[in-house]
């Protein structure tokens, strides 16, 4: 019995992170941040580049980067340079725009004493003015004035991030906090019964370490091509392979505090905001649109737009993250497009996880960890997929070919118990501990918020009463009343670049 309780593996004395950009050197900082007593390397090629794109976040960002991580936020603005996003603008389903916040939107129980049921069953063909966050997104404001007419910064937001100056400055960051940064490629790995032995590398030199993180991008250098972990596919839920990337610089555009979710003929546009530029991506299929085609539909829709470049991916994730001696974070691990903007998120979850694993168990890996991360990583992606299939499967604005095909073939998966529920019930939060997954980060009020939005019918409609519909009217007239005062983007930014300003731990929830 006491050998059981000894230590399966040896301490953990050195990490490897292959890879930097933004999964490399988040997963570096984590580690750096949460064991001082490990040494921390990241091994990157400026040969390899990055993807340049525009990159929107979840609302659990800001709090991992200036609370978990520590970065200073009045540094951050001024040197990354973010807009803020107060959740997604849909162009989407045949109801026309719907706003998807990162407050909730649908789930309030007692908002008012007429209205004796969620809101969500109030919300059929209305879904602008109920939510004061949804108001503001539809009024370009992304914060309310306090009583003395300055900025009530709320914690409800994530952030609109150029990559290239976001992976700069983690790169910078990680060197002040004592990340060793290697420049180089590597071009064989050595294997052994562990795991990764060494990596080789081309300028003649090797490393090796006691834990490597695979942050190598779509490549999955070590957990996909080294150790041949099989690859699990969404391919019968998201149907999507490609993207087109570009973009122009602003004039007189306003800056939106939201991201776009646009619907196109065989895929859909996305439109991230910078202070300076304005960025658009064309997510298509290629089974049901040429490279050709996609490119000219999307110039057609956006005649601004300079040069171009074509992303090839697929959906999907690793059976397992983390084999013998190497863990995968972000896409090496697994990818899914980015219609909710999951990635960071996902980059977030998993270098946490890997830190206070190392941190609690004093550095030590042991199987039982193994199995629980792989575990969560799982779910969480499987989740995430089955969020995104509810995109798909109800969006009822076009009628081409990509669209039929979602319509009659795209897979709910997991999603299915919260659809048919919310089709015999009605968007009810009576199950909300059956039918929420702890581990999917969109909740309830997400999927209801979804379906409402591209009204999916369900058995409970025309149940309000007259007296119902008055007060659900006088609740959206004070909500609009509430929202009507407040700070646009560039306003904002500029309060916060103000000598005065101070930010405080309220403005941002721990990660």
């Amino acid at each position: 019995m006491t050998d059981l309780l000894q230590p399966v593996d040896s301490r953990t004395r050195e990490i490897l992170v292959l890879g930097g950009g933004t999964a490399g050197f988040l997963a570096a900082l984590s580690l750096r941040r949460r064991n001082s007593d490990i040494t921390v390397r990241v091994l990157q090629s400026s040969k390899l580049g990055i993807i340049g794109v525009g990159e929107g976040s979840l609302r659990q960002l800001p709090g991992f980067l200036h609370d978990y991580l520590g970065i200073d936020p009045k540094r951050f603005f001024a040197e990354v340079g973010p807009t803020w996003k107060l959740g997604i603008r849909f162009k989407w389903g045949k109801g026309g725009d719907f706003n998807y916040s990162f407050s909730p939107q649908v789930d309030v129980v007692h908002p008012h004493p007429d209205l004796p049921q969620p809101l969500g069953y109030y919300c059929w063909n209305d879904m602008e003015d109920h939510c004061v966050t949804s108001v503001l997104m539809r009024n370009d404001l992304v914060y309310l004035k306090d009583k003395n007419g300055r900025l009530d910064i709320g914690d409800d937001y994530g952030y609109h991030l150029d990559n290239r100056r976001f992976a700069a400055f983690l790169e910078r960051y990680a060197l002040e906090q004592g990340v060793e940064i290697i420049d180089d490629l590597v071009t064989h790995v050595d294997v052994g019964d562990d795991g990764v032995e060494r990596l080789n590398l081309e300028s003649g030199n090797s490393i090796a370490a006691d834990l490597f993180v695979d942050c190598s991008g779509f490549a999955s250098l070590l957990l996909g091509k080294t150790l041949d972990e099989p690859f699990v596919s969404y391919r019968s839920s998201l149907f999507c392979d490609k993207a087109i990337i570009g973009g122009w610089e602003r004039s007189a555009e306003p800056v939106h505090p939201y991201t776009t979710s646009e619907t196109m003929d065989s895929g859909w546009c996305w439109q991230i905001e910078h202070e300076e530029r304005i960025n658009r991506g064309y997510v298509y299929a290629s089974d049901f649109v040429s490279d050709d085609d996609a490119e000219a539909e999307f110039r057609g829709r956006n005649p601004l737009i300079e040069e171009t470049s074509i992303v090839r991916f697929r959906s999907g994730r690793f059976e397992n993250a983390f084999v013998k001696n190497v863990v995968a974070i972000g896409n090496s691990a697994g990818f899914v497009e980015p219609l909710e903007a999951t990635a960071i998120a996902a980059i977030c979850t998993s270098s946490r996880a890997l830190a206070e694993t190392l941190r609690t168990n004093h550095g030590r890996i042991t199987p039982a960890v193994r199995r629980e991360f792989n575990h969560h990583n799982a779910r969480s992606w499987d989740t995430i997929a089955d969020f995104l299939a509810v995109h798909y499967r109800f969006n009822g604005m076009l009628d081409t070919p990509f669209w039929q095909a979602c319509r009659a073939d795209v897979d709910l998966r997991g999603a299915e118990r919260i659809v048919s529920y919310y089709q015999e019930n009605g968007p009810s939060q009576l199950w909300r501990l059956t039918l929420e997954d702890p581990v999917c980060r969109f909740r309830l009020d997400g999927y209801y918020t979804l379906l409402l939005g591209q009204q999916v019918p369900h058995a409970r409609l025309g149940e309000v009463t007259d007296a119902e519909r008055a007060a659900w009217a006088r609740l959206k007239e004070a909500t609009r009343a509430h929202a009507s005062h407040g700070f646009t983007v560039p306003e904002a930014l500029a309060a916060v670049r103000a000598p005065e300003w101070q930010w405080q731990p309220e403005h941002f929830k721990a990660a």
